[in-house]
């Protein structure tokens, strides 16, 4: 991933260093290799990441069908 410095057309003035790496940073974790990196620190298991997401359905299902149960009643303090 590459980032030139901008130079503004009036002045002729080159980008400050500060300004060209925040615009590095955010480039490269809008291109997710922050979030790739982060997620190869660690091998994961491929039935570890299965079952993870399987809990996390079941966990979805039963809050949605709490949600859907109670729907009609309101709370009272």
């Amino acid at each position: 991933m590459e980032v030139t410095p901008r130079k503004n057309k009036k002045t002729n003035q080159v980008e400050p260093f500060d300004r060209m790496l925040r615009r590095f940073k955010k480039s490269c974790e809008r291109a997710g290799i922050v979030q790739e990196v982060r997620d190869r620190k660690y091998y994961i298991k491929p039935a570890t990441i299965r079952n993870e997401k399987n809990q996390r359905l079941k966990r979805r299902k039963k809050l949605d069908l709490l949600k859907s149960q109670n729907k009609g009643y309101r709370k009272v303090r």
